[in-house]
Order: structure tokens, then sequence, then C-alpha cells
């Protein structure tokens, strides 16, 4: 969640697990899985994050832990461990009140738990590496299990690497009710089962000593349960006759359930730019743009800029800066004036037109070739009519959010 593209992100954090199997593609050179030649050692990773929204909204803490170590001279394994707490409050619904939009939040303070175990290996030959990544994720209203191939070939004296992947997950989805401490009840007739398929295509190619360019296409298939069994849209005459108290907004009839379709096709595509310059203490730009398409008629453009820096006796700054744009689904409205033929609707935040600006810094260093320690801080400034289209949305879903991150890797 350290990025702005969450909106455009799946709908549980379940699926998009699937997006570890790009990992290997989308590193850079000195970044990707090591080879036979390069020697792998035993690694232990830990990191903990803390994703917050502004005004009491959400708060995610993530904890992680990945373990990986050498089978002979070619073969390794990993295993990786993954806790999210979630918290806050979570917008539910948009109200009309005395003619004024308003937004309806969930009841009571949500306490999530979701787990991730999954276990990898991978194969290091000659010119490359392939890899394959098994795991299952869980909470008490969603689980995932999924399942991610990838490869890396070197070509042309190691200057051009190509990289292709496969991934798949099988979801189920549900809604659940508070009953007690710590007990929830399943709501019957809310929720299902959906699945993803994602495939990734990649090339990087280096220009000369100092520069390289990196291209990756993805391409993910959704089908099943896409919606968000949680929220619901409001959907009125507009007669002042009509009335919707928040309070109800379970129970009235003016409120239908998020309903979205049963397909979803996204198109990601990512260019990505790095140039090292020696001659200022071994600096480094890193120019990212992403453009991302789907079939419910949402795009978006990302850019984003890094300089890596070397400061003093092995620490390294790398201040960056983001800007992000999305355009509304076909199916979003903060509210609904008449009725969709499709039965398709949506209020969530996700799904609306918007912008995000912002950025942060991190600062890392390795000490003895064996620990490697990291922190970093990011701000973002989300807001409807920030974004490049100018689409539908509403000024109650503008927030700002803050991402804190440690980190500390282990060779053995």
């Amino acid at each position: 969640m350290a990025s702005a593209e969450v909106a455009v992100a799946a709908t549980k954090a379940g699926s998009s697990r699937l997006a570890a199997f790009t990992a290997a593609a989308l590193a850079l050179p000195g970044m990707v899985p090591k080879t036979q030649a390069e020697g792998l050692n035993p690694e232990i990773d830990t990191a903990f994050s803390r994703y917050e929204e502004s005004d009491g909204r959400m708060r995610v803490d993530v904890y992680q832990a990945v373990a990986t170590s050498p089978l002979g001279d070619r073969w390794s394994v990993k295993a990786n461990g993954v806790k999210d707490v979630v918290t806050g409050a979570s917008p539910v619904a948009n109200a009309l009140s005395r003619g004024q939009l308003a937004q309806i939040r969930s009841r009571a303070s949500i306490h999530d738990v979701r787990d991730e175990v999954d276990l990898g290996a991978s194969y290091a030959f000659d010119q490359g590496t392939l890899s394959v990544d098994v795991g299952r994720s869980s909470e008490n209203d969603y689980t995932s299990d999924f399942f991610n191939l990838d490869g890396r070939w070197d070509i042309n004296d190691k200057l051009t690497t190509l990289a292709a992947g496969f991934g798949f997950a099988s979801d189920q989805v549900w809604a659940v009710t508070n009953v007690g401490k710590n007990q929830h009840q399943r709501v019957p007739g809310v929720g299902g089962d959906k699945s993803t398929f994602q495939s990734l295509l990649g090339i990087t190619q280096v220009l000369d000593k100092n520069s390289l360019l990196q291209a990756n296409l993805t391409y993910t298939h959704g089908e099943g349960y896409l919606a968000d069994p949680y929220k619901y849209a409001l959907v009125v005459d507009p007669g002042p006759a009509v009335v919707c108290d928040p309070e109800y907004a379970y129970t009235l009839s003016c409120y239908t359930l998020d309903s979205r379709p049963s397909n979803r096709d996204q198109f990601n595509l990512l260019l990505r730019y790095v140039r090292d310059f020696p001659e200022l203490n071994a600096a480094a730009l890193h120019f990212d743009y992403r453009f991302y398409a789907d079939t419910w008629d949402i795009s978006a453009h990302t850019f984003e800029a890094a300089w890596h820096q070397p400061v003093y006796e092995g620490w390294v700054l790398v201040p960056h800066v983001r800007y992000y744009s999305q355009s509304a689904a076909e199916f979003y409205q903060p509210y609904f004036q008449t009725a969709r033929s499709d039965g398709h609707y949506s209020t969530d935040y996700r799904m609306a037109d918007f912008g995000a600006v912002g950025g942060g810094a991190q600062l890392h260093k390795e000490f003895l070739d064996r620990l490697r320690v990291a922190a970093a801080v990011d701000f973002y400034k989300r807001e409807q009519g920030m974004g490049m289209q100018r689409g539908p949305g509403t000024a109650l879903d503008n927030f700002t959010y803050s991402v804190f991150t440690v980190s500390l890797n282990l060779k053995f």
C-alpha cells in the first residue's frame, strides 16, 4: 500500500499476492536473484511498514520475514511470511443530508488480521533463473491460494535481459459482522469466488556503461465476484420526498450492495530509465512511467523520479517524487439518481476519478557486506480534481496518507 496506485489494486489483499511474481522481472541488474557465479548465501530479510490515512481512516501495520537458502550450486529455496493488521474506519456509502452529500463510515472500528505464507524455489542456469512460488493468504473474510512462475534470461553478452511470468490465484470473499470480541458471523448471500490470471513479458537493455532502459507489459484477467461486500451505493430519485437516513444505510431500500462486472481485463505498461553519474560520487537517476487501463474504463498514469545519492561512509540517500492520475470506472458515481440497466453500481472511492501527489526518502547502508539496514518515509495527498481527466468523484474522499518502513537484511 505504499504507492498511490492502491485505487486500482484488487478489492482485497489476497489477489494482489499475484504481484509477487513480477519481482524478478521488475528488478534492476544487481537486484535480481543471484546466479550460480554470484555465490548465493543464506539470507534473512525482515521489514515493518505502517500505512496510515488522515482523519481517523485506515491504518495498516505490515510485518514481513523472508528466509532464503541455497541448495547446492544452482538451487535455492525461500519461505516468506506476512502479517497485516488493519484498524480504523472505512467509507461504506454516501448519503444525502438536506440535499448535501455526506459520507457513511463503518459503524465500529475495523480490526482485521491477514496472514500469508508462501514457499518458493529457484534454479539458476548459466544464462538466467527460473522460479516457482506457491502460497496462501487468509483473513476472517477472505482466502486466497496462489501460484507464480517466472523466468529471467540473459542474452547479448548479458547486455539484454528477457523476463516472463505467469500467476494464478483462486480466492473466496465474503462479508462478516462482529458478534463478540474476536468473533465474527458470516453474512449470508454476500460474496463469492473469483479467479485471477496474470502474465508478464519484460525486457531490460543496457544502453551504455552508465544507463539502461526497461519495459514490462503485464496482463491480468479476473473473473467471478469482483465487488466489495462491505460497500453500498445510494440509488435515489432526485425528488425531495426521498429521505435516506445514514443510520440505516444497511437496510433502507434506497441503498444497493456494491455491484461490479464479473470480468475484468487489466493492462499495465512500465517504462524505466536508469542513468548512473560516476562523477557525482556514483549517484543514479531512476525515472519510471506506468500506464494502466482496464475494461471497466479506468485508465491511470504514474510518473516517478528517484535520485540515489551516496552521502557518507556507505550511507545512501534516495529521495523521490510521484504523481498519479486515474479516471473513474464506467459504473462509478458518488450517488445514482436513476437505476442502471446493467445493475452495476459503485461509490467506492478507489473507482473514482482522482489524482495523488507526494514523495519521500529512503536511507540505507550495508555493513561488512553482510548486514543492510534501511528506513523510508513517504507522504501523499489524494484529491478529487487533481487528476488529469476531471471525471466523477467527491471531495469527501480527499485524504492524505503516510507510509513508514524499516527493514533489515542479514547474509550468513
